[in-house]
């Protein structure tokens, strides 16, 4: 992020003293010239550094060199000699102004291509990352199909050669059981998320208890934290903690949190649920000791199709999709979300600010 805000800066000053070095090398080829042309055109050449000040560093620094080119080309250039006597006769003052005009409008029009070529940049930038998206979308997807669908095809092979075999049918018929719920839940997770993106998501906002929404939250996880031997902790204060939302879809929010942190956390490992008020906002916390964020990933967590590094090794890796699916969630209920980390093995904390209801 620093090196971000310091590049602009410096090309900037870049376009300021490169504008200074264009005007004095038209300054320097028009004294040259001045033998040849004399009074003609006194202003054509430093014209072109103005042209070029615009290109390189847009309005600013094409101003600079008009003002510039003006004050010193008006000195040596005006007049049969250098100096200010005859600069103020009206055929000189028309001269003047003219360039001056001239420049504005250079340096306007250079503003102006210098924005739109910044916008033509972030719209590359823009559709290059659509188009990486789009590929990890179809390799995530490649991928967490393949796992249920192997599964499947060895559950058929095992229900045909084991049609006497009870113990072996039921083996199947769970496997099966199984896999066909984690194929649904990808399913669901894409309808959701295109939904979420696309407007389409209803959320009814009604007075909702959020010590309610988390306890349901934890009981959906129950399962997979059970199965992973971790310890939760949780803490909530003793009187309501009232906010204005959708209850089915804030259950969701803190349940893909607590299913992600059971996800990247270890078996064994500790996970803890906060909740308190602080001013006007109540915060829900869901922390974990896990494996971590890398820092200079967290800005981009919250994106569609974004994942941990490891996790297409991860058996429960999912699509990518729990956590941008709480982000458009929170922000319909006009919160915030935030995640944290001290940094790879470190774990990480995930924070919902929700506005206490009135």
């Amino acid at each position: 992020m620093q090196s971000e805000s310091i590049y602009p800066r410096r090309a900037r000053w870049q376009g300021y003293v490169l504008a200074v070095g264009w005007v004095g090398a038209a300054l320097l080829l028009r004294f040259l010239l001045n033998p040849v042309l004399g009074q003609q055109g006194p202003y054509l050449i430093l014209t072109l550094s103005i042209v070029l000040a615009a290109l390189y560093g847009g309005f600013g620094p094409a101003m600079l060199a008009t003002a510039l080119g003006t004050f010193i080309g008006t000195y040596l250039f005006i007049g049969s000699r250098p100096g200010w006597e005859s600069v103020f006769e009206t055929p000189n003052i028309t001269r003047t102004v003219l360039f001056l005009l001239i420049g504005l409008s250079i340096s306007v029009i250079g503003g102006r291509l210098r924005a739109s070529r910044q916008e033509l940049s972030e719209a590359v930038k823009g559709l290059r990352s659509s188009n990486r998206a789009k590929d990890h979308v179809l390799a995530t997807v490649a991928h967490e199909m393949r796992s249920p669908l192997s599964a499947l095809n060895s559950a058929n092979q095992v229900l045909a050669r084991s049609t006497q075999d009870p113990a072996r049918i039921v083996w199947a018929s769970e496997l099966i059981g199984r896999q066909l719920t984690q194929l649904s839940r990808m399913s669901d997770d894409l309808m959701d998320m295109s939904r979420v993106l696309h407007g389409h998501i209803d959320v009814k906002m009604d007075p909702v208890d959020l010590r309610h929404v988390l306890s349901s939250a934890v009981e959906q996880c129950g399962p997979l934290m059970a199965e992973k031997r971790h310890q939760l902790t949780t803490g909530q204060p003793p009187e309501p903690a009232m906010v204005r939302g959708d209850a089915s879809r804030l259950v969701q929010v803190f349940a893909n949190l607590l299913t992600n942190a059971a996800k990247y956390t270890q078996p064994g490992g500790q996970i803890s649920v906060r909740l308190a008020l602080v001013g006007h906002e109540w915060h829900v916390s869901v922390a974990d000791n896990g494996q971590g964020l890398d820092p200079e990933a967290i800005d981009e967590i919250f994106e569609p199709f974004v994942q941990a590094p490891d996790a297409l090794i991860n058996a429960k890796g999912g699509l990518g999709l729990g956590l941008a699916i709480v982000k458009r969630i929170v922000d319909l209920h006009g919160g915030r979300v935030s995640a944290s980390s001290p940094g790879p093995g470190c774990g990480s904390s995930f924070d919902v600010r929700l506005a206490q209801a009135a």
